[in-house]
């Protein structure tokens, strides 16, 4: 027994510990990515440099005074910039540990792949989100609440008419139900879509803070589109919009 607590102590406490931390940085850089995030980190990681250059290197008095109470009051003003990561990291993981994941029956998706096929084919802009583990309920409260059965025609009555109040929203999908429609999604500052219009951005918005898939169709191109996992995907045929509802978005994963 002594001879395992000295191995452990020795080795694989280490061990666990740089494995641990490299599953929470990677976590960390996944959910970043591509952000303008990633540019406040890099920006928090100059100012850290500069202290240390400042106060052991140059021996700078104000400037070191000045930077080390920044670092005092560092931890509220961290909490405040990266509200939305830390809240999207703790949801992930405590969607891992204890969520059950939504479903969606066949006959359901047969029907949104209908409507999606037909708003594609008209160029008609649509954006539906399906939850996934992490629940959408904030999103559903800045719409109108439907309950609704899933069905081609209401998919198709609610935004092939652009004139409807509920046209330009976004209609949410949970157990098998639409919930709401006319939903506002938080826009993705990210810069790789600044090219793409508001849906695109909002579904890539709703991606990076749920684990939700989106599912777009452009008013312009009349293409298929799905945000998942802080990623947006373009140029989806309606064979893999099949295969990504029936996982949940799992088979994107693997690119």
């Amino acid at each position: 027994m002594e001879t395992f607590v000295t191995i452990y102590n020795l080795y694989i406490s280490n061990i666990l510990d740089i494995l641990i931390l490299t599953l929470i940085f990677y976590r960390i850089i996944l959910i970043i990515q591509g952000t303008r995030t990633i540019q406040i980190f890099i920006g928090i990681l100059f100012i850290l440099g500069l202290t240390v250059i400042s106060r052991d290197i140059l021996h700078l008095k104000a400037l070191s005074w000045l930077l080390d109470n920044f670092w005092l009051a560092a931890v509220i003003i961290f909490a405040v910039i990266f509200q939305m990561e830390i809240r999207n990291l703790l949801a992930q993981i405590g969607g891992h540990l204890w969520g059950t994941k939504t479903k969606i029956k066949d006959p359901y998706i047969i029907e949104i792949i209908a409507a999606v096929e037909d708003l594609s084919s008209s160029m008609t802009g649509c954006l539906i989100a399906i939850e996934n583990e992490i629940g959408l309920k904030s999103f559903t409260e800045t719409g109108v609440s439907l309950n609704a059965d899933i069905s081609k025609e209401l998919l198709l009555s609610i935004f092939k008419n652009k004139s409807a109040p509920l046209h330009d929203g976004a209609i949410i999908v949970s157990n098998g139900r639409i919930v709401a429609a006319g939903c506002v999604l938080p826009l993705s500052h990210d810069t790789n879509v600044k090219l793409f219009g508001t849906r695109h951005r909002a579904a890539l918005g709703l991606s990076e803070v749920t684990d939700t898939v989106v599912v777009v169709v452009s008013e312009e191109t009349g293409q298929i589109s799905i945000a998942h996992d802080s990623k947006l995907h373009g140029n989806i045929s309606l064979a893999k919009l099949r295969e990504i509802f029936n996982t949940n978005g799992e088979v994107l994963k693997t690119k």
